[in-house]
């Protein structure tokens, strides 16, 4: 009998709450993960009926694979933030660097469509990686991913003044000219004719096998960048021995 007595009470509380989801009074139930606590994937309000607040920050279908590791989507999306060695600027999940904004934070904050836009029209320093749609569909779910689960880490965006004193002022006129650099000194260089070289000092995509930069690598490559990399098509550039260290301690602290 009590046994009996638990079960209907259990079956009264799971009828309770999913009537007090509201988003089942428009969505049919197809999920099968949570049945009845559509905001745990999709973000939003289920305890209005009130549309405009309802979907307030809402994660679509195509992006809710996030919380499936293993399905292609989030999975493509994870490989595509290490290619483009996103945590080189950003803090995502538990690691990564405090240059530009910490996606922890900001996916709680805006909205799938501001972060769109954000990939599509980079802020200044940011490289504009030309993601397809559906490579940015994937990358959301990855951010995603890393960033909505307990467990991310938030830390503290650093604040840049624009500064020309010392090796920024090197910086802006031996290597500005041709790259970018969002450094803890501030937003340095005017083209992107050459690759941004924002957070050096972490592995840069595909272009030394996957080594490191350190002071030591980066001083062998402002020397002669054909000592690294043969077919390197920058020019050995005029630095003196003050010069060259001012750069590095730019780029890599």
């Amino acid at each position: 009998m009590a046994a009996r007595i638990l079960i209907i009470f259990i079956l009264s509380c799971s009828f309770l709450y999913a009537a007090d989801n509201k988003c089942l009074s428009c969505h049919e139930n197809v999920c099968i993960n949570k049945p009845d606590n559509c905001t745990i994937c999709h973000r939003g309000n289920s305890s209005t009926s009130r549309k405009d607040i309802a979907h307030y920050k809402l994660i679509k279908g195509k992006f809710a694979s996030y919380t499936d590791k293993n399905s292609p989507k989030t999975q493509k999306g994870i490989k595509i933030i290490e290619k483009a060695a996103c945590t080189r600027c950003h803090n995502i999940g538990k690691s990564g660097a405090i240059l530009a904004s910490d996606l922890n934070s900001a996916v709680k904050r805006l909205t799938t469509e501001e972060i769109i836009k954000s990939i599509k029209e980079p802020v200044i320093n940011m490289p504009y990686f030309q993601f397809n749609d559906e490579d940015i569909e994937a990358l959301i779910t990855g951010i995603y991913y890393y960033t909505i689960p307990e467990g991310s880490k938030s830390i503290t965006q650093v604040v840049h003044f624009q500064d020309n004193a010392g090796g920024n002022d090197i910086f802006q006129k031996k290597c500005g000219t041709c790259h970018k650099a969002l450094t803890s000194a501030g937003a340095l260089g005017t083209s992107e004719d050459a690759p941004n070289l924002s957070g050096l000092s972490k592995i840069y995509p595909d272009y030394l096998n996957g080594r490191s930069w350190n002071k030591e690598l980066l001083d062998k490559w402002l020397t002669n960048p054909r000592s690294l990399k043969k077919n390197a098509v920058m020019p050995v550039i005029e630095l003196t021995d003050k010069e060259k260290k001012a750069v590095i301690d730019i780029l890599i602290k």
